[in-house]
């Protein structure tokens, strides 16, 4: 992994040195601004990679659910109204469950569970060496949710939840990813369970061209400013193919004329796909200038634009992550 990040630098530091378009004065703030781009194209290749291998073991299990079934510690998880080993009283090495209360079919439900214990271990592995990775889970047809780390499941989500409904699950589903491929959840939203805003890959499982299952990791936001944005003393920020703000750090906000981007807390469970409004659209901006530049950018694939509104002057440089289809601006003040 060190050996591959140290490569994309060098590469970058000798692209950057070489290309007639990149003068000199301004060659490390390109460089810093690709190197960044493709660590983060890196590391979510890497997800996709595992997502992916989790599928298959996934698809392995039910390929021997009889015997596995016959196997299993019917007494590891024990169901208490909606949930079974919800924190704060969780145990740390599995996940928590939620069973809604909608068309609820105990015995498929237990079937489930137990086909699918051996996933607990892999959940934590993930959990634990990604560190990009806030939870790691799955949501079934059969009306099952299992998440690593466990949670306080009572508390955060509503009884009767359709786990169909929510983007993380039909996203991914016959409809909308024929092709049964990884899916990136590009938009940010808001986690039911209380992580705030977030992204997610996803991977539908199948058995016998039956989706079974859709499992998901979960990024945050406050994942991707630590582990990216936070690390560089460059002024930063993320948006999406929308012009939507998706990560960026205080200055950016606020020169751009944002309200403060804070991570969204609340008081009561979500009961529907809700993402970020449209306050933190650079197209949506009473700025005309920052209008023009989100469209320079991100319509026209222009790298740099110069914005110069009032008494506020800044260079504005772009890169693009093709696998989110994002881009990451880098705000130098004048």
């Amino acid at each position: 992994m060190k050996t591959s990040i140290y490569l994309v630098y060098f590469l970058l530091l000798v692209v950057c040195s070489c290309s007639p378009s990149v003068s000199t004065e301004n060659a490390e703030y390109w460089f810093e601004l690709e190197a960044m781009a493709s660590l983060m194209d890196h590391d979510l290749r890497g997800l996709e990679d595992d997502i992916i291998s989790l599928g298959h073991f996934t698809e392995d299990l039910f390929e021997k659910q009889d015997e596995l079934i016959s196997k299993s510690d019917k007494s590891k998880y024990v169901i208490k109204g909606v949930a079974a080993n919800a924190a704060p009283n969780a145990d740390s090495t599995m996940s928590s469950l939620y069973i809604p209360d909608m068309g609820q079919d105990l015995e498929s439900v237990k079937r489930m569970i137990y086909i699918t214990n051996p996933l607990d271990s892999l959940f934590k592995e993930i959990v634990e060496k990604k560190k990009v990775v806030s939870q790691v889970y799955f949501n079934s047809s059969a009306q099952i949710n299992r998440l690593f780390p466990p949670y306080d499941v009572y508390n955060m989500l509503e009884p009767n939840l359709d786990l169909t409904s929510f983007n993380f699950y039909y996203l991914a589903d016959e409809k909308h990813n024929p092709s049964k491929s990884t899916v990136w959840v590009e938009d940010i939203y808001i986690d039911p369970v209380g992580r705030g805003w977030m992204i997610s890959l996803l991977q539908p499982v199948y058995h016998e061209s039956k989706l079974m299952m859709v499992l998901g990791f979960d990024i945050t936001v406050n994942d991707i400013i630590e582990s990216y944005i936070n690390k560089s003393n460059r002024i930063f920020l993320i948006v999406d193919a929308t012009g939507t703000v998706v990560a960026g750090k205080n200055k950016a906000i606020e020169a751009l004329s944002f309200p403060p981007l804070k991570n969204h807390t609340y008081t009561q469970t979500i009961t529907s796909d809700s993402f970020r409004v449209e306050d933190f659209n650079l197209f949506k901006s009473k700025s005309k200038e920052v209008r023009k530049m989100a469209s320079d950018i991100i319509l026209a694939g222009e790298k740099i634009f110069v914005l110069d509104d009032e008494s506020d002057k800044m260079i504005i440089r772009a890169q693009r992550i093709d696998r989110l289809n994002w881009f990451i601006l880098d705000l130098e003040l004048q």
